[in-house]
């Protein structure tokens, strides 16, 4: 009988993460922040909190792994190998594996190829910034994957910041080194560049893009051409010319910057999809591939993906639901795995559900220590009660299944909500999310009715496209109908999640529509739950109306 192999991914920097990969096969993927409860757990070290959950989720030790997968960014990853070689050693007391370093797009590459349904399509990474290439760091890059294996094509290189990226020297143009305002940038930073203009943080591009739907563009750039990755996008590009517009208002700065906040939101989204469109049109047909998988940062944009697919005749995408770095375990994994000369499953079937679950007895003594009351229900009159209790506009968060892979809620650790009550966004921002007024609310819908509904291009089950919602229903869910007429949407098939499918058909009945609304499970600024613990702590310094943890209800 042959002997399983296994193979354990590991990304270090921020949004830390673990996959393992058995026979071929991705088995889970935990980001460390789940467990940390640090959102985005940035650090140098290994992740061994959730190395060991996901081991102990399986009932296996560290010693029975083969191959190691580790990636990190902004380093010469090859370099570091002895150094966290000596560092597993020591914690673990481990030698009989093989460490594989893995550079930073190439294990977005395999995220992405390997977690799709093609045998063969172009992957194309785009994100803030990779690994380093000499005095360069990757960009974008493009590569090809065919039966399993993934091979590069084609390398865009940027400068480095000198100083870190956040600070004024990178983003407003009086405070630039006026030497470095040609150095080539990638797409994602210019993106993130607009987004610290705008006074948002690091890992807050989702608010420019929420924002965005409020501006209007203040450049025209139908006369861009971006026909190849050989193309030329400066530091200073929009920054500067941002500037001029705020010393030809005669306002104060502050002033500028709060009235045209929204319009420059628009501009950097106009931007960056008028060339990503551009540049992903040009490679596939040049290659005459049009099944095309994205990872990277920057495709966590939903507005930008579906431009993709309205712009680009026969497009298909497959996006990694865990597009940024939280995605970067699995393509080490799937990497590691392959040198064992075995082949991995390339499969989407396993998606998105990859973390953990946990055991009645477990969660009946989490509500017990907190002197919670509770009813035990089965799934049928769980999904009646839960969707009556929506309509009545009651705020439901659920925890259920293992968690989900990627920084989308996709009911798994949700917040449901009733999407044809206008009022709904404001009270759940007021009540529980306490998040800006520019930021929308997703709707999850089932799968068969989704076209109906949404104006999508292809199925969004992993909450990565954004599209129109049809006329004939903006007005009956507009907690969910962003004031540009888009939703971010979810869509649900019976066989991914039989539970959530028919929750939906239950709120159909009631309602007219097969529709909720889906937001995280957490408050502004924590991670998304995982554990029971986390959801009953969230739920009691919250004013969330009901909680469900697997089949157990209990309301306030």
């Amino acid at each position: 009988m042959q002997k399983d192999i296994y193979s354990l991914g590991i990304h270090i920097g921020h949004d830390r993460c673990v996959a393992l990969v058995k026979n071929g096969n991705l088995l889970a993927s935990l980001a460390q922040e789940r467990i940390d409860r640090i959102k985005h757990s940035d650090s140098s070290e290994i992740p061994y909190e959730a190395i060991d959950t996901l081991l102990e989720y399986f009932d296996l030790d560290i010693s029975i792994i083969n191959y190691i997968g580790l990636t990190f960014s902004s380093v010469n990853i090859q370099e570091l190998k002895q150094y966290y070689r000596e560092e597993l050693e020591t914690h673990y007391h481990i030698n009989s594996y093989e460490l594989i370093l893995v550079s930073h797009h190439l294990a977005h590459a395999e995220s992405a190829f390997c977690t799709s349904d093609f045998s063969k399509a172009l992957i194309f990474i785009a994100d803030g910034g990779g690994d380093n290439h000499g005095t360069m760091v990757e960009s974008e890059s493009l590569f090809i994957g065919v039966n399993n294996q993934v091979f590069p094509l084609e390398a865009r290189y940027q400068v480095p910041p000198i100083n870190t990226i956040y600070k004024k020297q990178n983003y407003i143009y009086p405070f630039m080194n006026k030497e470095l305002l040609h150095n080539p940038i990638s797409i994602g930073r210019k993106y993130e560049q607009i987004t610290y203009m705008l006074g948002f943080k690091w890992g807050e591009c989702g608010k420019t893009m929420g924002l965005a739907s409020y501006g209007e563009t203040m450049f025209d750039f139908s006369n861009l051409n971006f026909n190849s990755l050989n193309f030329d996008l400066q530091s200073s590009d929009l920054i500067q010319e941002i500037y001029v517009k705020y010393l030809e208002s005669g306002k104060p700065y502050f002033n500028f910057m709060n009235d045209e906040s929204a319009n420059i939101a628009q501009t950097v989204q106009v931007l960056v999809e008028t060339i990503l469109i551009q540049i992903i049109n040009a490679i596939v047909e040049k290659y005459n591939i049009y099944d095309v998988c994205l990872a990277g940062g920057t495709f966590l944009n939903c507005m930008l993906n579906h431009k993709l697919l309205e712009s680009i005749p026969n497009l298909r995408l497959h996006i990694c639901p865990a597009a940024g770095d939280d995605g970067q375990a699995v393509g080490a994994a799937f990497h590691a795995y392959k040198c064992s000369g075995e082949k991995v499953n390339n499969n989407s079937k396993v998606l998105p559900y990859l973390g953990i679950s946990y055991t009645n007895e477990l969660i009946e003594r989490e509500l017990k220590s907190f002197n919670l009351q509770y009813t035990y229900c089965n799934d049928n009159e769980l999904r009646i009660r839960i969707a009556q209790q929506i309509y009545n506009n009651k705020i439901v968060a659920i925890v259920r299944g293992r968690s989900e892979f990627g920084p989308r809620a996709l009911c798994h650790r949700s917040i449901l909500a009733n999407p044809t009550w206008k009022g709904m966004k404001d009270h759940l921002n007021n009540e529980v999310k306490h998040r800006e007024y520019f930021r929308p609310f997703a709707p999850v819908v089932i799968e068969e009715k989704a076209f109906d509904i949404f104006d999508l291009k292809q199925l969004s089950p992993y909450m990565l496209l954004a599209c129109q919602v049809k006329s004939a229903f903006a007005d009956k869910i507009p907690a969910v109908t962003h004031v540009d007429q888009t939703a971010r949407v979810q869509t649900v098939s019976e066989e991914q999640e039989p539970f959530i499918h028919k929750l939906l058909l239950q709120f159909e009945k009631i309602s007219g529509v097969p529709v909720l609304l889906n937001t995280s499970f957490n408050d502004n600024g924590e991670p998304i739950v995982e554990s029971p613990l986390d959801a009953i702590q969230t739920f009691l310094n919250t004013n969330i109306d009901i909680l469900v943890i697997e089949n157990y209800l209990i309301e306030k």
